[in-house]
């Protein structure tokens, strides 16, 4: 009797702290401008893009603020613009909508969630262009040319490569090789490779270029099938010309004061904003 009374309590307790822990998980964290962020939300953001919690959060805070002002300023996004931006993607991926639509739904996607996120873009980007229109960002020819003179190690160019390149008839046994280097993968083929630029079509050596010493390049297709390099060494480096990259240059300059005008933007709403920490994740 005292066996099955003990047994209940603890069966009890466990139940009771479920309901506990799954009050807690939906619990609110913060409000901005009164709408709430649950602790789960900050967790899930957490986990899928890999980020502390205090990050999650900001990532969080921010998306409120995005959405209220997008609220506030009346801005939306109407089918046909959504209906423009698929036809955009299928485009450029060369297939059209409806296959656009199915590889999405092979994918295990929900096509009307998908809609939705671009919807969600649509009105970020928009929001964007708002706050840039009162920003002016321009880029002087001398600002590139000292950006370029300060970081001489960002525009050499290697002529060289020594590489293990990895053939496969399929991408699963690449990506087996990447998440477990050390394996050995029936389907791949491995040789040692040192290769010249010359021996390389463009959108190779531009991965090769983007790749550091000790990483793999992404997944390249080939005619019977895909093939990836890890790159072991770079040689022969040359200085690529100013003139060459300043359109780059400025290009990234650009962005980076886009980046700099969004986050004062934001720095200044969120001074404004009602926010209210009632759990801290």
């Amino acid at each position: 009797m005292l066996k099955k009374c003990l047994k209940y309590l603890i069966f009890s307790f466990i139940v009771a702290t479920s309901y506990l822990n799954a009050g807690l998980v939906n619990a609110i964290s913060v409000t901005v401008n009164g709408e709430p962020i649950t602790l789960y939300e900050v967790h899930k953001e957490a986990n899928l893009r890999s980020l502390s919690l205090r990050d999650a959060l900001e990532e969080l805070v921010q998306e409120r603020l995005e959405s209220s002002q997008i609220k506030k300023l009346g801005i939306d996004a109407d089918a046909y613009e959504i209906h423009s931006r698929l036809e955009d993607i299928a485009k450029q991926n060369g297939i059209s909508v409806i296959e656009l639509k199915n590889f999405i739904l092979s994918k295990n996607m929900d096509w009307e969630e998908y809609k939705l996120d671009i919807q969600k873009t649509l009105k970020q980007e928009k929001l964007y262009h708002s706050i840039f229109a009162n920003t002016l960002i321009s880029i002087e020819a001398s600002e590139a040319k000292k950006f370029y003179d300060n970081n001489p190690n960002e525009f050499k160019r290697a002529n060289t490569f020594e590489l293990t390149q990895y053939d496969s008839s399929s991408e699963a046994g690449l990506k087996r090789i990447l998440s477990s280097p050390m394996s050995i993968v029936s389907d791949v083929q491995t040789k040692q490779v040192t290769l010249s630029a010359t021996e390389l079509d463009n959108k190779t050596r531009y991965y090769i270029d983007q790749t550091p010493k000790g990483e793999f390049t992404p997944l390249l297709q080939t005619f019977d099938g895909f093939r990836m390099y890890h790159v072991q060494d770079k040689k022969d480096f040359e200085t690529i010309s100013f003139e060459s990259v300043k359109d780059a240059i400025e290009g990234m300059l650009e962005n980076k004061k886009r980046e700099e005008a969004i986050e004062n933007y934001f720095e200044k709403l969120k001074a404004r904003a009602d926010i209210v920490v009632l759990r801290h994740p």
